[in-house]
């Protein structure tokens, strides 16, 4: 677990590159718009560059094994480092030099959902529910209004899209353009209920605020007579702060509620907190590369050591599946070893699992 030799790496002195990698990476995009790096790139890139996604789902209780699902946030201008050769060859030399991985961490592009949402917004369109998933591979936006609006403009939204994902070399992903449902009004109860339970939330966090808390944590909730809010396992005066806030509801003439209290670890929250861009880099790198056929990339936090489970479509039949593992575990090795990820990893301990599509273990 978490041990792996590192390998040695020659040095880039006499090539002919900036003086910094820093400074070459964020020239890059310039140079490309400048001519500097052949244009033929771009079809290659086309085949071997496949999309990205952002969909960060919020965490999940500690103890349950998440399935991380991310979404589009990496950088274009890496795009064109990825499998494609350089009109310099210092240039193809100091790319492979660099793991593949870490080209995507400290990569610091806008996420393409938010370019989505923005150019969606400049041209003013009406819509709701842009989201862009793994499985499927899908970006997906619903247009608001009539069925004239809708088939008036959803060519233009597609091909805006599109022309997003084209620019970023992401060709992986489908486009659906749909019609929103038509929402029905609240009803005077409706709004009712939506106006009490921001009141109840706004006296808990007030109350756990005086402690210290600036929210309810990850697990919480309102119901007609439950109350269920978050705080680490260390906190001695949980019964306290339950009683303050049954005392803090009574005076606001709210009925009695039955008040639950979760507890969490907190050295293995903060150990979560910084493992997850972690996770959402090699989730992100692997299942954007086709050649590496990883469907998932999911961790579980409940033990000491970290596992984290990858997922493929490799079956029993695959010839070559000995040979992906190796590439797999490889790629995600040398990123865990790197000096940027290492300091922030720390001494944890780690467990890479690599998966067949029918859950059988390959490594």
């Amino acid at each position: 677990m978490g041990s792996k030799e590192e390998k040695s790496i020659h040095s880039l002195d006499q090539l002919q590159v900036p003086t910094t990698l820093d400074k070459f990476i964020e020239e890059l995009p310039e140079r490309y718009v400048e001519g500097q790096i052949n244009k033929e790139i771009e079809e290659q890139i086309d085949i071997e560059w496949n999309a990205f996604q952002n969909d960060l789902k919020k965490k999940e209780p500690t103890f349950r094994k998440k399935v991380v699902i991310f979404s589009l946030s990496l950088a274009a201008a890496f795009g064109l480092f990825i499998g494609s050769a350089f009109v310099s060859p210092a240039m193809a030399e100091i790319a492979s030099k660099i793991p593949y991985l870490n080209l995507l961490f400290e990569s610091e592009q806008k996420p393409v959902i938010d370019e989505i949402k923005e150019a969606l917004d400049g041209k003013g369109y009406k819509w709701d529910g842009l989201g862009v998933s793994v499985q499927p591979r899908e970006v997906s936006v619903m247009i608001v209004g009539t069925d004239k609006y809708y088939n008036q403009v959803k060519s233009e939204v597609e091909d805006l899209i599109k022309d997003i994902l084209k620019s970023r070399n992401y060709n992986a992903y489908d486009v659906k353009v749909s019609k929103a449902p038509v929402m029905e009004e609240p009803t005077a109860e409706e709004k009712k209920e939506s106006e009490q339970y921001h009141k109840i939330y706004k006296i808990v966090e007030e109350v756990l605020q005086k402690y210290g808390y600036n929210s309810l944590g990850q697990r919480n909730g309102i119901s007609d007579e439950l109350i269920e809010f978050e705080l680490p396992k260390t906190e001695s005066r949980i019964e306290e702060i339950k009683k303050q806030v049954r005392d803090r509801l009574k005076q606001k003439g709210f009925d009695e509620f039955s008040i639950k209290v979760y507890t969490f670890n907190p050295q293995k929250r903060e150990r979560e907190g910084r493992w997850m861009p972690i996770v959402s880099t090699i989730s992100d790198g692997l299942t954007a590369k086709a050649e590496y056929k990883v469907k998932l990339v999911g961790y579980t936090n409940k033990f000491d050591y970290l596992p984290i489970s990858i997922e493929t479509t490799l079956s029993a039949s695959d010839t070559d599946s000995e040979k992906i593992v190796e590439a797999i575990e490889e790629t995600v090795q040398d990123y865990l070893h790197s000096e940027k990820v290492r300091n922030i990893i720390k001494n944890d301990q780690y467990e890479i699992n690599i998966y067949s599509n029918k859950g059988k273990k390959l490594n």
